[in-house]
């Protein structure tokens, strides 16, 4: 990370109350912090989404007793074998769960994995993606 330089934002107070509760709820009080956390992760984002490789944290939770969800998100997984790394599985309430997928590669295959997961609709309570790219070695 570079120099800090300090700048000056014109934020709607209505977004400042809710940067002000979100800090509260992750336990952050530097203000300055929390936003360049902020800012930092949507560049990043947005730096996966231009193409290349990158690690992904692919968050499904799921009502395992509803139809096939359970099922259809296992047979998704193995035919993405290419790219996940790891799955973690946690037990949430006698019916949810919530599978932490791994992945890694290029950011259109993971882009494919995603839109199986969503495409189950059903049965799927939450899905949520974290991209990081994958600096290339010079």
């Amino acid at each position: 990370m570079g120099r800090v330089r300090r700048v000056s934002l014109a934020i709607d107070e209505d977004l400042l109350k809710a940067i002000d509760e979100a800090m509260v709820r992750v336990g952050e009080v530097n203000r300055s912090r929390f936003i360049n956390t902020l800012i930092s992760n949507a560049i990043a984002e947005q730096a996966a989404g231009a193409g290349g490789r990158v690690f992904s944290l692919v968050i499904v939770m799921y009502d395992h007793e509803f139809g096939d969800t359970e099922k259809y998100v296992t047979d998704i997984q193995h035919e993405f074998r290419d790219v996940i790394r790891v799955v973690t599985h946690t037990h949430v309430t006698d019916r949810d769960c919530i599978e932490v997928i791994h992945a890694m590669g290029d950011y259109e295959r993971i882009q494919e994995l995603t839109k199986r997961l969503t495409a189950i609709r059903r049965g799927i309570k939450y899905i949520k993606v974290t991209n990081i790219p994958i600096p290339t070695v010079s």
